[in-house]
């Protein structure tokens, strides 16, 4: 299923293992890396339903919300959808 990130992972690549063509990451985790970790990415400012995207999977995730972080910068708003799938991966035992 497509999300509103994918179009963008061309852009980035892989930059858990730069170089390699043989990521895991589905591109929409590709971007949000980028977002989350590149100091300047060379991505655009996210647009309106990006956000709504990224703060639909925070809330998506027992015992994590996006009230109260608004409106944080493309970095935060990454770093929290990052961090909302850690938990969920760990409280899953897959982390």
């Amino acid at each position: 299923m497509e999300t509103p990130l994918d179009h963008l992972a061309e852009r980035v690549g892989c930059i858990c293992f730069p170089g390699d063509a043989m990521c895991a990451c589905p591109d929409h985790e590709q971007v949000l890396r980028a977002y989350a970790y590149v100091e300047e990415p060379s991505l655009p400012p996210m647009n309106m339903d990006q956000r709504a995207w990224c703060i639909a999977q925070i809330e998506s995730v027992e015992g994590h919300s996006a009230d109260g972080h608004e409106p944080p910068t493309d970095r935060d708003l990454a770093s929290r959808v990052l961090e909302a799938w850690a938990d969920f991966a760990r409280d899953k035992g897959l982390l």
